[in-house]
């Protein structure tokens, strides 16, 4: 391909990655959103009707290895429905500067129901849920209707009118369990596993009629704006890896970087493209964890390497380990396992982007820079 068609083609990768970005920032009409900090020290999102009169109040929390951008599609429909929501940091994640430790997470979620003050509607995910329906037992905590997603809480006996959803492919809770609960309305997906749940039109929208029927309003239409972030995220993806492969075309210093032009377009990308999705926004304080997660991946990477083994041997050894985990019943272990086979399993695609016109040590690198941003990202810091 000459220069010309090269620079042409670069062009449009750009220009696909631009309006991606656009696309993916795009809210529902007449909702509001901005970040706030609740109780001191809790990093939160909060998404409101756009109009002056008082809201019923709406608190979401989410899921282990989640961020309160995991919950902005149940916030927003909730806010295009005129509810006031703020979805949180819980300690541990996200931007929260907080450890993570179960005992912390309930105490932070009472501290935070306080700052809200009276809250109508819950919507907590996975972990979330739990966490709140410690605080609903112990008093702390009251709210009108009890949303549950990918859950299934205790709340006493006094406890809130409690809506159960999941998707049938829930890996953590058996919809067997939930269907045997007499004291609870159920709605199921039939298109969702534990993780999709949070996005899930069919449980997003069940939300919203509960909340509306809580205080007597017909709901509105289901959002749509959701659509086009999903097409920003598309697009922009494709536009990133446009132009990590024809940058290099461009110039010859550029092929020399690849370990880390690879690696760095996707996560500039992915960072911009989907904000309103993962919470995938650099956080500062995270660095350290990130490059000490990294530089352990690039000593596996090049070991396995050395031994000659395949580069694969890695994701394969995490989705084994996850497995175990999952039969052990060790519900932690067995998210992060999974979240880090996917992870190794697109890492070691973009080390082979990079090794494609690189050196093997482009590869190695590209693979330790993605791990190191995506597990930093998302794990629970412990310390």
């Amino acid at each position: 391909m000459n220069t010309r068609a090269t620079g042409w083609i670069v062009s449009a990768a750009i220009a696909s990655l631009v309006i991606g970005v656009v696309l993916a920032h795009l809210v529902e009409p007449g909702v509001g959103v901005e970040k706030v900090v609740l109780a001191g020290d809790t990093p939160a999102i909060h998404l409101f009707p756009k109009t002056s009169s008082e809201h019923p109040v709406a608190l979401l929390a989410h899921g282990v290895t989640a961020s309160k951008e995991t919950l902005f599609r149940f916030g927003e429909a909730l806010a295009a429905a005129g509810f006031d929501c703020y979805t949180v940091d819980l300690p541990g994640h996200g931007e929260s500067r907080q450890r993570f430790a179960s005992t912390v997470v309930v105490a932070q979620m009472d501290r935070i129901a306080r700052a809200i003050g009276p809250v109508d509607i819950f919507v907590g995910h996975s972990m979330g849920a739990g966490a709140a329906s410690v605080s609903v037992r112990n008093g702390d905590f009251d709210p009108k209707l009890f949303i549950a997603v990918g859950a299934n809480p205790d709340l006493g006996e006094r406890g809130p009118p409690l809506l159960l959803m999941a998707g049938d492919f829930d890996e953590l809770v058996r919809p067997a369990s939930l269907k045997a609960r007499t004291d609870a309305r159920l709605v199921l997906s039939p298109w969702s596993d534990h993780a999709l749940e949070v996005w899930d039109p069919r449980l997003v929208n069940a939300s919203v009629e509960a909340a509306c029927g809580l205080i007597g309003k017909t709901p509105p239409p289901a959002p749509v704006f959701w659509l086009w972030r999903c097409v920003g995220v598309v697009l922009g993806m494709a536009g990133a890896l446009g132009l990590i492969w024809l940058l290099p075309e461009l110039s010859p210093r550029l092929t020399r970087i690849r370990g880390i032009l690879v690696p760095g377009i996707i996560i500039i990308a992915v960072s911009l493209t989907t904000t309103k999705w993962v919470g995938s926004a650099l956080n500062f304080h995270r660095v350290p964890l990130q490059v000490a997660i990294g530089f352990v991946f690039w000593l596996a990477y090049a070991g396995v390497g050395k031994l000659k083994l395949p580069r694969w041997t890695i994701a394969v050894a995490a989705m084994i380990f996850a497995i175990a985990c999952v039969f052990a019943q060790a519900r932690l272990l067995s998210i992060m396992s999974v979240i880090v086979a996917l992870f190794a399993c697109v890492g070691l695609i973009l080390g082979r982007i990079a090794v494609s016109r690189g050196t093997p040590r482009d590869g190695n690198l590209a693979f330790a820079i993605f791990m190191g941003y995506a597990i930093g990202q998302w794990i629970p810091k412990f310390f």
